[in-house]
């Protein structure tokens, strides 16, 4: 969840968006680490050398800072490869011991429901202790996720990205996709409730669930454009640095406009979701579920003829 604060910048006269950029971005840091000239007492360390990877947190919560780490050390290399990212740029993680709190002291407005969130512009990581370890297995998929923007942002030099590319590309890093985000695809696409993605560009939706949906519609774009050709994935980061611009970038490589695209990928969602016999056109795992459903009817329907078989002879 990329919190990157020059996503919420409006359409401003270039010099102007630099400068809000610019101030807007030293309050964000002043505010989401305060202490950082006045170390809040018995604060630890934990610093991965190979990455520039510094993780600060409380004694207490060494456990979640370890888990962390292990995620980082062992997911970086892959995650940074995949981007075509050659060096990863040092960032912080800060444990926090509860962002609820934290973050009504700074105004920070997150979603209530994140674990972690990603600054990119100032390489810092928040994670929520408490909420990891109400969630602790959730941080296999999170951390990932986060350090995917914080990489992607190193890797294209904080040029701005619509954020169906940056979550898709996250959601795909890192894993987070299952049989039950396919089905409330299907299901938004169905009820035609499903988010366009021309309004996922600079926001996410406000309320959880809409933005989940939104998430997962922002997954679906990023494989339909590079699912089968993630090999190519680097090439297309090289084109958005070397013309700074995502729009230019994405017509120049893929010889379509994002309108066209946009319009193309909604044809699709509609054509591949918009069908109820869909579960027997998405691949073999829908098929399985499918067809072992249908079994399980079959073999009850074939019990119970069995049993008012015997009942008869019984009476007989």
């Amino acid at each position: 969840m990329d919190r990157d604060p020059s996503r919420r910048r409006g359409q401003l006269p270039v010099w102007m968006k630099r400068v809000v950029a610019l101030t807007f971005a030293a309050v964000v840091f002043a505010g989401i680490h305060p202490f950082l000239h006045a170390e809040p007492p018995g604060t630890k360390h934990l610093v991965l050398d190979r990455y520039g990877v510094a993780i600060e947190y409380r004694a207490e919560d060494e456990k979640v800072a370890a888990k962390v780490a292990s995620i980082c050390e062992k997911t970086l290399p892959t995650l940074s490869g995949e981007l075509g990212l050659d060096v990863v740029q040092p960032f912080r993680v800060f444990l926090i011991p509860d962002i609820k709190a934290y973050e009504e002291r700074m105004r920070l407005g997150l979603p209530p429901w994140g674990i972690a969130f990603a600054f990119s512009e100032n390489r810092i990581m928040l994670v929520d202790v408490k909420r990891a370890t109400d969630a602790w297995n959730s941080l296999e998929k999170v951390i990932p996720h986060e350090l995917s923007h914080l990489l992607l942002a190193q890797r294209t030099g904080g040029v701005r990205m619509p954020l169906w590319f940056v979550e898709g590309l996250a959601r795909w890093q890192a894993g987070e996709w299952s049989v039950l985000d396919s089905w409330r695809l299907m299901e938004s696409v169905w009820s035609n409730q499903a988010i366009a993605i021309d309004r996922i560009v600079s926001a996410m939706p406000a309320e959880e669930n809409r933005a989940r949906d939104a998430y997962r519609v922002s997954y679906a774009a990023f494989q339909e454009r590079f699912g089968k050709r993630m090999d190519v994935l680097p090439g297309f980061l090289d084109e958005v640095v070397r013309e700074g611009d995502f729009g230019k970038a994405f017509e120049s490589y893929w010889k379509e406009s994002e309108a066209q695209y946009y319009a193309r990928f909604t044809e699709h969602l509609e054509s591949k979701y918009g069908s109820r016999l869909m579960l027997f056109q998405t691949g073999p795992l829908f098929t399985l579920i499918s067809v072992l459903f249908l079994l399980v009817i079959v073999a009850k329907w074939l019990k119970s003829r069995r049993k008012l078989k015997r009942m008869e002879e019984q009476e007989q």
